[in-house]
């Protein structure tokens, strides 16, 4: 009986241990790997482990596939050029968003709490540059960009829920102990969407980039395509480095799918693992890097940037008056809505007739014409009644008289 329990632990520990969801797969040798195309062109470098049937979208979004992996270089081919315009959609402005947002019914625009949540699964990564070495258990420097993200979130009006649950030791079961906290921050805060931060382990250039004058680490979107919700969250991955492109072209450095990996996606259908620059890159650049990103997540779950300060909804400004929906805020929403599509229906049916009658003179003499026949047609009716009502009282007059 003891035997047969001994074998049955052992059996549930390597199967833990083997898991997707805790196999890390991140190289724990100090070095990284390089992937090369078929004409031995370096294409994309990465601190995973690597194995074939792995693939990765690169910055221009070609997309390749590892077939072999020999030592320190993986050889892969390119599959397909990926056309990110197809992931990405326009947000709606001025007319059009009026209108959708007059028409949507008050429990579908309510749907989404504009929530995210954050934690980290590697609580001692950190960035030798400015931390002093690339691990510090339970106090890692990835955990100030984890605070800089939520606080440029929140700066969007954006709701955060930044969990600093400790995770350590950094090993193939860290997923498995912070799989957990994932499972409370979903349960609980029930967010529109959930963010791993990470740090990668290459040289600084593969990260480091300048956008908007500032020297800023890139961002890299790991998708783990074991499980049911591989092709969805390989989707949500898209769909971000398509509106980041447009936002900030070069902040994402590209996809790593991962064959055998999870990462804990299949809890929550906008799950996304971040790797914010790598250790060899200063934190300071990857504070940069994920404040730029934290532009795009509005527009990904769908909601406007909201601004914060003296003029949000719900603050006060200088005069004590509210800001949104007082006098000094201006008309509310619904009532511009109202006005947009009087003033639709006003200008149509004016185009209308202009262009039935062919000329500005045709539609004056028509529109004349209606409002001293037709409108006085549909008046008539009632002044006879008018007329055939007061007859009686007339002849009666008339008798008296005589």
């Amino acid at each position: 009986m003891k035997s047969r329990l001994g074998a049955v632990l052992i059996i549930g520990l390597l199967l833990a241990i083997l898991s997707p969801n805790g196999f890390a797969h991140e190289r724990n040798d100090g070095s990284y790997a390089t992937i090369v195309d078929e004409a031995g062109n370096n294409v994309y470098m990465t601190g995973r482990l690597l194995q074939p049937g792995d693939q990765v979208l690169t910055e221009n979004n070609r997309k390749y596939e590892v077939v072999r992996v020999e030592g320190d270089t993986a050889y892969a081919k390119l599959i397909e050029e990926v056309d990110l315009s197809l992931y990405y959609k326009e947000p709606e402005q001025g007319i059009l968003a009026q209108f959708k947002g007059f028409l949507e019914p008050a429990t579908a625009r309510a749907e989404g709490s504009g929530k995210v949540a954050i934690y980290h699964t590697h609580s001692d990564e950190s960035y030798v540059p400015t931390d002093g070495k690339e691990s510090i258990l339970g106090a890692g420097g990835i955990y100030k960009v984890g605070a800089r993200f939520a606080k440029e979130l929140e700066s969007k009006g954006m709701n955060v829920a930044f969990s600093e649950a400790k995770h350590d030791p950094h090993d193939d079961m860290a997923y498995e102990r912070s799989r957990r906290t994932a499972v409370n921050l979903i349960k609980k805060e029930q967010p529109d969407a959930i963010f791993d931060i990470h740090r990668d382990a290459v040289p600084p250039q593969v990260y480091g980039g300048k956008i908007d004058g500032q020297d800023i680490s890139k961002v890299q979107l790991v998708v783990g395509k074991y499980g049911p919700t591989g092709k969805q969250i390989e989707d949500y991955a898209l769909q971000i480095k398509a509106a980041s492109d447009k936002k900030h072209p070069g902040l994402v450095k590209g996809i790593f799918f991962a064959k055998g990996g999870d990462y804990n996606q299949d809890l929550h259908p906008r799950s996304m693992l971040l790797e914010v620059g790598a250790h060899t890159n200063d934190r300071e650049s990857a504070e940069k890097g994920i404040a730029l990103f934290a532009d795009v997540i509005p527009t990904i779950l769908g909601k406007s940037s909201a601004p914060t300060g003296p003029n949000a909804a719900g603050a006060t400004n200088a005069d004590g008056n509210a800001g949104l929906g007082s006098a000094a805020g201006g008309a509310s929403g619904a009532t511009k809505s109202i006005g947009w599509i009087l003033g639709l229906l006003i200008v149509g049916g004016a185009a209308f007739l202009l262009l039935s009658t062919g000329g500005l003179k045709e539609a004056g003499a028509k529109l004349k014409n209606f409002a001293s026949t037709e409108f006085a047609n549909f008046l008539a009716p009632k002044s006879r009644k008018r007329r055939k009502d007061n007859e009686p009282s007339e002849q009666a007059d008339r008798k008296d008289d005589k």
